[in-house]
């Protein structure tokens, strides 16, 4: 039997081993490096002189002055050989000087995946050879002004695209997702968007909404997962929603035909919104795959809660529901008592619901307004009523104020015999 020791006497320690290495293993080493550390690893020695060229992904993340960031980016574009899968460059600069001449190297290499993200304060402007990048599957956008050139057919292999601060000319974002027949998962952020955001898109299973629009219309008819949230400055949504129109109702042309969704986070003032104009005991459909949602009520006055009401009478196999409750001003006259319990009449309502967590977003946390306590403890009230298979209904709550809140719970009837009552100052939320 050999010798351990006689074996490794007999290793070459002046041999480089990794330079001798197959292309390809080298390839998966250099992939794993920024972009700056491959580049001079051609210095090392005729082996690694032209190792990087071909490598498929290049990512430039360094802060650097703009010069020497388009000085490095422009050189690897020059010498690169082969196909260009990835391309992410994040900048603080906008490098619109430089941007057209990337897009196009890019265009006529094959860009599959690509991420740009600016984080100064100038926008970045993209070129319309973006658009001619027939392969793309994966973009993502942050901080650009996109002109949809009137050639644009779409993109017919983009699976994800996500627009964060941005802003679109030429197209609507209507027309952009419906040209876009594969994708799969589209998020939008920072945006604002005149009258009705229309989401055509019939292969999209996870969809994230975050902007002021004033009208939504979802004709998404796989989506699982959404979350949607609308920001509004000065609510001109409540007088431009069609959902003023008499027997129209935002909530069913928003959120009506979503057959398959599992999971639906409604944030900000969107549960007001789907509150506006009529609003039916159930929608024509049930969610019935819905497991868990998110719902924030925002003012606690009649559109939010009859709003909210109708999701949770449309979800008969819902299990985890977590509620927000803010201390915004509310100018509703009615007692919250009526407002949770006029439409709360279906009867499959909360009958599969074993969680509850109750989440509060207050100006001061140490004090709760006397309308916000009402509401959360009329909704508790109607849960603990419903609820037969409830384990556990817990409150997000400073301790000292969660104090008063347990005694009243506690006083409330319950169906469910197991249900339990916790509370905890941080978000039980995962």
């Amino acid at each position: 039997m050999d010798d351990p020791q006689s074996q490794e006497s007999n290793v070459d320690l002046n041999q480089d081993y990794i330079s001798n290495l197959p292309d390809d293993l080298k390839h998966q080493i250099l992939i794993k490096l920024p972009i700056r550390e491959v580049a001079r690893t051609s210095i090392l020695s005729r082996k690694w002189k032209d190792s990087w060229v071909p490598i498929p992904n290049l990512v430039f993340t360094e802060d650097s002055t703009q010069s020497k960031l388009t000085k490095l980016v422009d050189m690897v574009l020059l010498v690169h050989q082969g196909p260009i899968l990835k391309f992410k460059l994040v900048s603080e600069h906008a490098c619109n000087d430089a941007i057209r001449q990337w897009m196009l190297v890019l265009s006529r290499n094959g860009i599959q995946n690509l991420v740009l993200k600016f984080k100064g304060g100038e926008r970045c402007v993209i070129p319309s050879d973006f658009f001619s990048c027939v392969a793309l599957k994966d973009v993502y956008l942050f901080n650009c002004n996109i002109n949809v050139p009137q050639f644009f057919q779409g993109f017919n292999q983009l699976r994800t695209l996500c627009l964060c601060s941005f802003n679109l000319s030429g197209f609507s974002i209507e027309k952009l997702v419906s040209s876009c027949p594969l994708l799969d998962s589209l998020k939008l952020s920072n945006f604002f968007q005149q009258g009705c955001l229309i989401v055509h898109a019939l292969n999209l299973t996870f969809l994230d909404l975050f902007g002021e629009f004033h009208d939504l219309c979802l004709e998404t008819p796989k989506l699982a997962s959404a979350t949607i949230h609308l920001s509004t400055i000065d609510g001109d949504y409540k007088e431009l929603s069609l959902g003023n129109v008499r027997n129209d109702s935002n909530i069913i042309r928003a959120i009506g035909c979503l057959y398959n969704i599992e999971s639906l986070d409604i944030c900000g003032e969107f549960t007001e919104y789907l509150g506006k104009g009529h609003i039916p005991e159930k929608l024509p459909i049930f969610f019935s795959h819905l497991k868990e949602t998110f719902v924030s009520i925002y003012n606690s006055n009649q559109d939010e809660i009859s709003g909210a009401v109708c999701l949770f009478c449309s979800a008969p196999n819902l299990k985890v529901l977590h509620i927000e409750f803010a201390d915004n001003e509310c100018e509703d006259v009615l007692p919250v008592e009526l407002l949770w319990n006029l439409k709360a009449n279906h009867d499959k309502l909360f009958k599969h619901l074993e969680i509850l967590n109750i989440m509060f977003n207050l100006q001061i946390p140490e004090s709760i307004p006397l309308r916000i306590a009402e509401s959360t403890l009329e909704f508790a009230k109607l849960v603990l009523r419903r609820a037969p298979v409830l384990e556990k209904l817990h409150l997000e709550l400073k301790y000292d104020v969660a104090v008063t809140f347990l005694k009243k719970l506690e006083s409330f009837p319950k169906l469910s015999v197991k249900a339990e009552f916790t509370v905890s100052e941080e978000s039980d939320r995962h």
